[in-house]
């Protein structure tokens, strides 16, 4: 597939800080999909973001949008000529202006009514096009924003906590709402975000970024069910570390909660000491588990039982697991309880 962004080394310090904002990141988008830019406050996403769009510049690298340079080997092209569309945290609608002079605000081209409508289809907004923005709702502005930033039909969109000022039910239509329209345009997308559940929500790849460095990038179910290391499992989700020793044909480990499995036996080494991520929503209740604990605490949330487990290995010391279980479940504490794990939700990671 072709790709849309190319960032090649990149790096930015912001004057008067000692550590990069930004330091060597190197990424490619591929045209059409969606990534999400993930990571905790001062982490390099929004900068990241900025460089992408031009508001800032690198001291080092190369930025390539459309097969073009945008930045790096003296070369520099000015936001408003990078054919990028911005959707801001707050949408910076203007409030003077109705929906359609919203949209189209900007557009010169002589399709101008005919591109307005075109987008107010894909937003399903129709007939909305006389309103003022501040009769709108949240997720209504946030179409709005999106559709302006569609019709200069442009090689990416790029968007900063587009949910993070919605309620938790709006934010669960918008995510899909977004998606879907993204998808309908076959737009590029590039998201920046703290929040997990946006970014397993609606990104076809997700780039998890610390200290202006990329720790990792795969699909959502790569990253969750295989974070590579403590701070993508800890960052991503909830999850369970857990130290062991790779046993006899790898595929098992012998941790103090008893033998883990684990299908990652390509990258291990008989006798070798590793440290394991076990997700929560990886466990299951199991007449011959492996794991042999007694329920400390249970709290019902809904899409699931959240318990805590207290084992006690052979040396009487006891540790406390946090385990995902099915809903329907009839426990209480005290509850002896026998339990495995799925490969698929343990990884090796780097401490």
């Amino acid at each position: 597939m072709e790709t849309a962004i190319e960032l090649k080394g990149i790096s930015k310090t912001y004057k008067g800080e000692a550590r990069a904002a930004v330091c060597d990141v190197s990424l490619k988008v591929k045209r059409g999909s969606i990534i999400t830019l993930l990571g905790p406050s001062g982490c390099g996403k929004t900068t990241t973001l900025r460089l992408i769009a031009g508001f800032e510049r690198p001291e080092s690298g190369e930025i390539n949008i459309g097969g073009k340079l945008m930045a790096g080997d003296n070369t520099w092209v000015s936001p408003e000529k990078r054919k990028i569309g911005m959707v801001f945290q707050d949408y910076a609608l203007f409030p003077h202006l109705n929906v359609e002079e919203n949209i189209g605000f900007g557009y010169r081209g002589k399709d101008k009514k005919q591109r307005v409508q075109e987008v107010l289809e894909m937003v399903n907004l129709q007939g909305f096009e006389n309103k003022g923005v501040h009769h709108l709702s949240g997720g209504q502005q946030q179409r709005v924003a999106l559709a302006r930033a569609l019709a200069k039909r442009p090689e990416v969109v790029l968007l900063d906590e587009p949910f993070s000022n919605l309620d938790t039910n709006l934010k669960q239509t918008m995510r899909n709402e977004v998606k879907r329209i993204l998808k309908k345009a076959n737009a590029t997308g590039i998201l920046v975000s703290h929040d997990q559940k946006d970014a397993l929500a609606i990104s076809d790849e997700i780039v998890v970024m610390k200290d202006g460095i990329i720790q990792q990038k795969g699909s959502p179910k790569k990253i969750y069910q295989f974070p590579r290391n403590a701070f993508v499992a800890g960052f991503v989700g909830e999850s369970n570390m857990m130290e062991g020793v790779v046993e006899p044909g790898k595929r098992w480990i012998a941790t103090d909660i008893g033998r883990i499995p684990c299908n990652q036996y390509h990258i291990l080494t008989e006798g070798e000491e590793v440290l394991l991520s076990l997700r929560p929503s990886g466990f299951e209740i199991a007449e011959e588990g492996d794991i042999k604990g007694v329920v400390e605490s249970l709290s019902y949330v809904g899409e699931y039982l959240e318990a805590r487990v207290a084992v006690v290995n052979q040396k009487k010391k006891k540790i406390s697991l946090l385990v995902y279980l099915h809903p329907n479940e009839i426990l209480k504490q005290g509850d002896p309880l026998n339990l495995r794990v799925s490969p698929n939700f343990v990884s090796v990671v780097k401490s």
